[in-house]
């Protein structure tokens, strides 16, 4: 059976081209206008000082050789913009771009109840009047028009920022093939249906100051450079530490790959040994090392035994293969990178990809209701029959899944998997695992277990 590895995969990238990349970063913090906002807030947005300092610190940063490089003319900073010149800014960058263009934006997001699309403010923005604020839409076509572009990202750091993740930053097939692109990526810094977050007292708001953290600090177990699924990941990580709210992400092609920031911490390799060093405190330096690699190999061994060992194992290793390309119901095929990794992980006992894959909102099933990944996973390692439990969820994924419009459904009548639309947590995943149910079990009277 083929694997694959994340790390592979992103150490083969490279970071995006500074001499012919492009960035432009918006911003609208100020929205009173002498005051209107405290006399009617109904109508009127209040300032956010802090998105104005989070979006100078960002470009700076995506100007630092240590980070990105972009030359400053690269760079654009758009603040308090009006609607024809936000446009004006990203057409022009759209043009000049042929490696990367990044988008940011931050300020307030909002949906309006004829039209529900997401709407991005600037100063003129009142919460009653959807023409005074520009319509994603409108900024989306721009980056659609940009055949030339081969990378897009956009980063939204403002109120329901996930309505975004709801269209493609690329044009149909055909055109892709012909203008070369080779990946979209939006990091939206809320869910469709949620607000973001600006604390008073801080220097950021919530989104962009965790983003800012990790390129100004690094992480030493990420590698050399973050693609767009690192900074996700990462930030998703911090903000749930902190109990704020999570960002999603949505990636097509090879989007989650596209690198625009170096690692300044990143992990490091064992130092060589000494070579002025005597020749006898070098051969018994590598003795040591291989008595340590020997000892490594034996427990591993060991601890592999003992999981395919346990009560009712001894049937993890006879898997098949994933079903996961299937039907959408209009002829055409579709591809889902997320069932194979949870199926591999469950076939090799490793819980990692596995908790990665889960839905980061809310995951239910095995007697869980809406429960943090971390949370699920550690009650499925306390579980006696593990390798048995693991091995059915490979079984069950090697069945064909139903295709729905919300979804996916993996279903034996005693066990079922749930799939839905959305941002996945696995690089180039366009769904997300939201539940593995044990219908004969402690998940009988969930919906998901109901006969269809």
């Amino acid at each position: 059976m083929t694997r694959r590895s994340h790390t592979a995969d992103a150490t083969a990238g490279r970071l995006s081209d500074p001499s012919a990349s492009r960035a432009v970063l918006i911003e609208a913090h100020a929205f009173t206008r002498g005051g209107a906002a405290a006399r009617d807030r109904q109508r009127h947005l209040d300032d956010r000082p802090s998105v104005a300092a989070g979006c100078r610190r960002l470009a700076e940063l995506f100007r630092d050789p240590e980070v990105w490089g972009l030359p400053e003319d690269h760079c654009a900073i758009v603040s308090q913009p009006t609607r024809d010149s936000m446009l004006e800014a990203v057409h022009r960058a759209a043009a000049e771009a042929t490696d990367t263009l990044v988008v940011y934006y931050a300020g307030h997001g909002l949906l309006y109840p004829l039209s529900g699309d997401l709407h991005l403010a600037v100063p003129e923005t009142t919460k009653d009047k959807s023409f005074t604020a520009v319509k994603y839409d409108d900024l989306r076509e721009i980056l659609l028009s940009a055949t030339r572009v081969r990378r897009k990202v956009v980063i939204l750091d403002c109120c329901f920022s996930g309505t975004a993740l709801r269209g493609p930053l690329s044009a149909d097939a055909d055109a892709i093939r012909l203008a070369d692109v080779e990946g979209t990526s939006v990091l939206a810094a809320s869910h469709a249906t949620r607000q973001a977050l600006a604390p008073r007292g801080e220097r950021y708001p919530a989104f962009t100051g965790e983003l800012i953290a990790l390129l100004e600090e690094g992480d030493p177990d990420a590698p050399e450079l973050l693609t767009m699924a690192d900074l996700y990941d990462r930030v998703d990580r911090a903000l749930m530490r902190k109990n704020r709210p999570r960002p999603q992400q949505l990636n097509r092609d090879r989007g989650a790959h596209i690198s625009i920031a170096r690692n300044r911490a990143p992990r490091q390799e064992p130092p060589e040994t000494d070579e002025t060093g005597s020749a006898a405190e070098t051969r018994r330096l590598g003795g040591r090392r291989r008595t340590l690699a020997a000892a490594t190999l034996v427990l591993a061994a060991i601890a592999g035994l003992t999981f395919w060992l346990l009560p009712d194992g001894g049937k993890g290793l006879d898997c098949g293969k994933a079903h996961s390309t299937f039907d959408l119901g209009d002829g055409t095929q579709r591809h889902e990178v997320s069932i194979d990794e949870v199926h591999d992980a469950a076939c090799e006992g490793n819980f990692r990809p596995m908790e990665v894959a889960m839905d980061r909102g809310g995951f239910d099933g095995t007697g869980l209701s809406a429960a943090t990944p971390d949370k699920v996973i550690a009650s499925w390692k306390k579980r006696t029959d593990r390798a048995s439990f693991l091995h059915g969820l490979a079984t069950l994924l090697e069945r064909e899944p139903e295709a729905g419009q919300g979804g996916l459904t993996f279903s034996n009548g005693k066990q079922v998997a749930t799939w839905a639309r959305g941002a996945g947590t696995v690089p180039d995943s366009t769904y997300r695992w939201t539940g593995y149910f044990l219908c004969d079990g402690p998940d009988s009277g969930h919906p998901a277990c109901d006969p269809p």
